[in-house]
């Protein structure tokens, strides 16, 4: 059996989280992460983000922030037939939401 072997590709791109949403979007060649709970610079809280963030195998770049409001918790994935992301739900300020985005 082959081993995994671990290579730090970056130490720039979104913080740390949890509850995000990822997924790999062919027709960008990349991975697209979303929302999740982000830490409060210089403190312990945590609150929903609204970033979206593509990796490309290299980088980070943050993309375009209009889209779904901050939420954790949310599902994406990636719709061959139409060639597209659909996300769905998640925790936001408002409470539980049944949005649908793509």
């Amino acid at each position: 059996m082959a081993r995994l072997l671990w290579t730090q590709k970056h130490d720039f791109g979104p913080s740390a989280r949890s509850g995000h949403a990822m997924a790999f979007a062919p027709d960008r060649a990349c991975v697209v992460l979303f929302g999740g709970l982000a830490p409060v610079s210089g403190s312990p809280t945590t609150v929903p983000a609204g970033d979206t963030w593509e990796w490309d195998g290299e980088n980070w770049t943050q993309v375009d922030d209009m889209g779904p409001s901050a939420r954790q918790d949310s599902a994406v994935a990636y719709d061959r037939n139409r060639d597209r992301l659909v996300l769905f739900c998640g925790l936001t300020a408002n409470g539980p939401s049944g949005e649908t985005w793509e």
